[in-house]
């Protein structure tokens, strides 16, 4: 018995510091593992070098996502989120209930190195994505015009349309239409619209 709880103690140390590398608010931290908030506060600073943030968690993970760029971004990790849950776990942790877990911190990671640090999500936001997921108010849809899934929300800011599509007609492309079999983009794609003004490219928000 003795042994059982040291494991268990250890396997929530493991999970409190998985979530404190990546910055995970302490709140969440302490929902998860169940460990003092006194102590996660003494790891988060040994950890960092510095005070954990402070704040309530957002109540809907929608309302963080201020523009279509970053709906994107959250595409790739309810994408990678949904994968890992589907896959075979690979975690050591004893409890069950850490399963999403695993799958959390996997696609916020596989996130991170696919779009990099300027584009990822941070943890806090990625916890939250999962959890609506999980209860429906968030969900992935299939786009028919250009083909990818991604994600929409109840509180989201923007309409349940394509935000892929609604990046490249902010530009001026009325469509995106891929040539499956020559890999080429189609003349309509390729022409822009005379709009009088050109958009920044680089505008996130459609």
């Amino acid at each position: 018995m003795a042994a059982q709880l040291m494991l268990e103690r250890h396997a929530r140390m493991q999970v409190a510091l998985t979530l404190i590398v990546r910055r995970a608010r302490l709140s969440i931290v302490h929902w998860e593992t169940g460990i003092a908030r006194d102590a996660l506060r003494a790891l988060y600073r040994e950890v960092h070098g510095e005070p954990a943030p402070s704040g309530q968690l957002p109540t809907a993970g929608g309302a963080a996502i201020t523009t279509r760029h970053g709906q994107l971004c959250a595409s790739v990790f309810a994408l990678a989120y949904r994968r890992f849950l589907q896959a075979p776990s690979q975690a050591r942790w004893l409890d069950p209930k850490w399963r999403s877990l695993e799958g959390v911190i996997q696609a916020h990671d596989l996130a991170l190195s696919l779009l990099g640090a300027a584009h990822s999500l941070e943890m806090t936001l990625c916890w939250t994505l999962a959890r609506d997921l999980r209860v429906g108010s968030a969900r992935l849809r299939s786009c028919p015009q250009c083909e990818i899934q991604y994600l929409v929300t109840e509180q989201g800011r923007f309409d349940q349309g394509c935000p892929l599509c609604a990046r490249y007609r902010s530009v001026g492309l009325s469509s995106l239409k891929i040539g499956l079999a020559s890999g080429s983009v189609s003349e309509e794609a390729r022409i822009p619209r005379d709009n009088g003004a050109r958009s920044d490219p680089r505008g996130g928000a459609a």
